[in-house]
Formats: structure tokens, C-alpha cells, sequence
């Protein structure tokens, strides 16, 4: 909205002023500061709790944010700078939000240390950005690994796990043709299929249908009347594992504990709870040719 109404100050051919002219009639230049504080005021106004992060957005602290800009010495350098720094506290922020915490001083020194300096080629900016990538991916990875540790420990997702295991474990007690693999996947097998089993890397189309340990379906494509086919790489590991057992024509009903479904986070809309134990009754109808 703020980038259209300066659009539409863009469009508006200014004159200069004359200089003969009555000072008692105001002229359109005039009065356009005001009306344009008026404009993006009243376009901002319902807008600004969407643009804030919380539910109630301050507009006091909203104006300070803007008197800060409009007191900031005019000059083109210094605009440019503070429009770069906005830019990072935006990537500073997402960064956060995946728990990655980033030490703004710290940013700063390291900035200036090295935009002031007085030499930099080619080579030093690639070995910047590589140090920077690495060390991203491995503050990602060391952030999911916390939460991961952090969501496990919680009530629901040790409970979750505890009723999964007991139910695998009755029906192994009761049913011998149930196998479990070193990785904690449990199946039956009814029809083992002919030819030879998809890779892990294949392509397969399959019937299948989910179910939670209490009975409820939550996906099915027998229930769509559709098969489906997809690569094996995109699935949750023990569906795919499960697959695996199979050639084509093969039945098998697999039970995938949680750390080899959705893990502890479940999936977003909670339709799969953290950390819960999923059936899963699949028909192999075809691999597909690579």
C-alpha cells in the first residue's frame, strides 16, 4: 500500500511554485504533506495487527519506529545502510524462528570489520559465503536436534510412544507373522508379490490405507478409487521400508512407530499426534521402470 500511494505521488506532475501567488490560497503542494500523512495513515490503519508478530500491535512504539527513519540525517548513504539493515534484521528474525539465536554486536563487529577494510578479491568473498553456508547448515541442524530433544521429552509424545510400543507388542504376542526390522518397523505380510522389490530410490504405484491404532482412516486411496504413485525417496523412512518387502502384487499391513512416521512433531494440522504409531494395510500394484 505505502509503495502505491508513492506510485501516485510519482504520478503527479509538480510545478513550481509562484512566487507572486497569494500566500492566503493554499496550493495543491501545499496541502499534499498533509494529505499524504492522512492517505498511508488510513491504509495502515487496519492493517498493522496483520503486520505485527503478536495480537496486539503497538502503535506508539509503530510511529516511534517511523519518527526514528524520518529524524535520520538525509543523505543517500545513510538511507541505503539503514534499508540494508532492515533487510537483516528480516533474515535475523527467520533465523530465530528456527531457533538459530544470532548475537546482533556480533553481527555488526564482523560487518564492519570487514566492509571497512581497504582490500577484498574474488576469493575472499567466495571463502566468506562457503564459511557462512557450512555454518548455517550446521546451526540448522544443531537447532532441530534441540527441539527434537526438547518436544521428546514432553508428556504426550512419551505417552504416545508408550501406547504404540504396547500395541505392537500385543500383537506380536498374538500373531508370529509379525516381524519387526532392526529399525523398529513391524509387518505383516499376506501376499509377498512376484519379481523383484522396489529399490529405495524407485518409483511405485501402490493401494494403501491409513489407519491409527484405534481403527479411524485418515488417508486412503482405496477410499479415493485412485492408486498412487510416487517415489519411495518422498515418503516417511518405515512406509518406505515397508514397501521395500513387497514385489509387485504384494499385500502387507506395516506398523510404523513414530520416530519412523511424522517423529515428535506430528503433522501440522494434528491430524497425526507427536510421536504416534500408524498402520498402514499397502498393495504393491507396480514398480515402475526408471
Amino acid at each position: 500500500m505505502i509503495l502505491g500511494s508513492l506510485a501516485l505521488m510519482a504520478a503527479v506532475t509538480f510545478t513550481s511554485c509562484d512566487k507572486t501567488a497569494s500566500s492566503a490560497a493554499p496550493t495543491a503542494i501545499d496541502s499534499l504533506s498533509s494529505a499524504y500523512g492522512d492517505y498511508v495513515g488510513a491504509m495502515l490503519y487496519s492493517d498493522l495487527g496483520r503486520m505485527g508478530k503478536g495480537e496486539k500491535a503497538d502503535k506508539q512504539e509503530f510511529v516511534r519506529g517511523m519518527q526514528l527513519v524520518f529524524a535520520a540525517p538525509q543523505e543517500e548513504n545513510i538511507r541505503m545502510g539503514m534499508q540494508v539493515a532492515m533487510r537483516m534484521l528480516a533474515e535475523m528474525d527467520q533465523l530465530e524462528q528456527q531457533g538459530i539465536k544470532v548475537d546482533r554486536v556480533a553481527v555488526m563487529n564482523s560487518f564492519k570489520d570487514v566492509f571497512l577494510s581497504n582490500d577484498m578479491n574474488m576469493d575472499q568473498m567466495a571463502n566468506y559465503e562457503m564459511d557462512f553456508r557450512d555454518l548455517y547448515q550446521r546451526a540448522a541442524a544443531e537447532a532441530e536436534a534441540a527441539k527434537n530433544a526438547e518436544k521428546e521429552s514432553e508428556p504426550e509424545t512419551v505417552q504416545n510412544g508408550m501406547i504404540g510400543q504396547a500395541y505392537v507388542d500385543n500383537l506380536k504376542a498374538n500373531d508370529p507373522e509379525v516381524k519387526t526390522t532392526d529399525s523398529g518397523l513391524s509387518y505383516k505380510i499376506e501376499e509377498p508379490g512376484t519379481g523383484d522389490k522396489p529399490a529405495e530410490t524407485s518409483t511405485v504405484k501402490v493401494h494403501y490405507t491409513g489407519r491409527h491404532i484405534d481403527g479411524s482412516v485418515f488417508d486412503s486411496s482405496v477410499q479415493r478409487g485412485e492408486p498412487a504413485t510416487f517415489n519411495l525417496q518422498g515418503v516417511v523412512p518405515g512406509f518406505r521400508e515397508g514397501i521395500m518387502q513387497l514385489a509387485k502384487g504384494g499385500k502387507a499391513t506395516l506398523y510404523i512407530p513414530g520416530k519412523l512416521a511424522y517423529g515428535n512433531n506430528g503433522t501440522p494440522d494434528g491430524s497425526i499426534k507427536p510421536n504416534e504409531t500408524l498402520v498402514f494395510d499397502v498393495e504393491l500394484l507396480e514398480v515402475l521402470p526408471e
